[in-house]
């Protein structure tokens, strides 16, 4: 068995597959007994179906099978006869409660070559969809890829046969099912929904870091709930898919979705602010640590140091922006406007560091532009200028360290 199939038992993100599985009649299929027409029909067949009909009509099942059964006796009987005789067999079957058994009489009409060219894909779908319902799995499996077949667009389709995989043990198959499905509602313009995302996660092999951190991705995309972003960034923003240059970003991220609640994490952070000339930062992190509880731990002392630490170069940064701002003017390349622009970050001046960091990008010759936009970005954000943010992240080129952290605080400002 798949390990991934066993981790389903214990998981949280376990997909309700039973209870989807549970198709209702009126969903399942759009269903009419066929008339029995005396015109058409031989007597001793056509009487039985008018009373099949009846019993139907005041959904009396067994005497309408009865009748149905009394047509089915007759031993010379035309093929529109048998079509007939199958279609209310079936309805009935189903109204009755019986998946299993009216799959097999749409199989039996199929195979006779009884249901008409035109309707056999529509057949097969409700075959496959009676045959999920009974907990045939394989015969599932089978006619709904034949369905399939001819109708490769039909994402439920797709999503019933995953499904169907699962319950079957065949993890790999319900995985490549289930990416048919996402497919086919993407080039419907659809989103995937949460159970297909949560599939993807049972049965995607552990080894498969980046698989998973993909469909993590997705999950926050459309699903941005506070497990998800938590489920994602705890992951992503410690891995090597997440470049140096990138992971300050990333944890501040986890501290925007309020997911960041290790104590190792924080102080992680706090440090590469200070290195990377943001005191006044570092003292923000540090001082949500220790109001939220997270730094109240055995080393709250070395936590103490290290934001008095903070505050001094904060004091420091803010006393030196004259200078700053003098030495920004005199430059006649951008360097000098960026590190303004992040002493106003720092102290929290957010609309001064927008006018410094535009003046940066304006005058050139910085040497990561891309650094450059996601300050902007968080400043406009800072800002509640939500849609200017977005511009700014989605300007950081694709093939950037920056650009996996850069896509992930466009979804967070698309969101917040």
């Amino acid at each position: 068995m798949h390990a991934s199939v066993r981790k389903l038992r214990a998981s949280s993100t376990a997909v309700r597959v039973v209870a989807l599985l549970a198709l209702t009649l009126a969903g399942m299929v759009s269903l009419a007994p066929v008339p029995a027409n005396a015109a058409e029909f031989s007597n001793e067949v056509g009487q039985p179906l008018k009373d099949a009909q009846a019993a139907m009509s005041k959904r009396n099942w067994d005497s309408a099978l009865a009748s149905i059964k009394k047509a089915q006796s007759v031993p010379t009987r035309k093929p529109a006869e048998d079509h007939a005789i199958n279609e209310m067999l079936a309805y009935v079957l189903i109204s009755q409660k019986k998946p299993a058994e009216a799959a097999r009489v749409y199989e039996q009409s199929i195979d006779a070559g009884l249901t008409p060219q035109a309707k056999v894909p529509e057949r097969q779908k409700t075959i496959a969809q009676l045959y999920a319902q009974a907990s045939y799995y394989p015969k599932a499996i089978d006619y709904g890829n034949r369905y399939l077949k001819t109708n490769s667009a039909d994402a439920d389709m797709h999503w019933l046969v995953a499904q169907a995989e699962y319950q079957s043990k065949d993890c790999p198959s319900a995985l490549l099912a289930t990416d048919n499905a996402i497919r086919a509602a993407r080039r419907a313009n659809q989103s995937p929904k949460l159970d297909w995302l949560r599939m993807k996660l049972v049965c995607q092999p552990k080894e498969d870091k980046r698989g998973i951190r993909d469909t993590r991705e997705q999950m926050v995309r459309h699903f941005p709930t506070k497990q998800n972003w938590n489920d994602l960034l705890g992951t992503l923003c410690r891995s090597d898919d997440v470049h140096d240059r990138a992971k300050l970003d990333c944890y501040r991220l986890m501290l925007e979705t309020d997911t960041l609640k290790e104590p190792d994490v924080y102080v992680e952070m706090a440090q590469i602010a200070l290195e990377s000339g943001m005191p006044g930062e570092a003292v923000r992190i540090l001082e949500k640590g220790f109001s939220n509880g997270v730094l109240a731990d055995k080393n709250k002392d070395r936590h103490t140091r290290l934001l008095n630490q903070a505050k001094e170069q904060a004091r420091a940064i803010e006393s030196n922006l004259a200078k700053l701002t003098a030495e920004a003017t005199a430059d006649s390349k951008g360097g000098g406007d960026l590190q303004l622009a992040g002493a106003y970050m720092s102290v929290g001046k957010y609309d001064k560091a927008v006018e410094s960091i535009q003046r940066s990008i304006k005058k050139g010759g910085i040497k990561h532009v891309d650094a450059a936009q996601m300050m902007l970005g968080r400043a406009y954000l800072k800002l509640n200028q939500k849609e200017q943010a977005r511009k700014a992240f989605k300007s950081v080129a694709d093939d950037s360290q920056l650009s996996r952290v850069a896509g992930l605080w466009n979804v967070y400002a698309q969101q917040s």
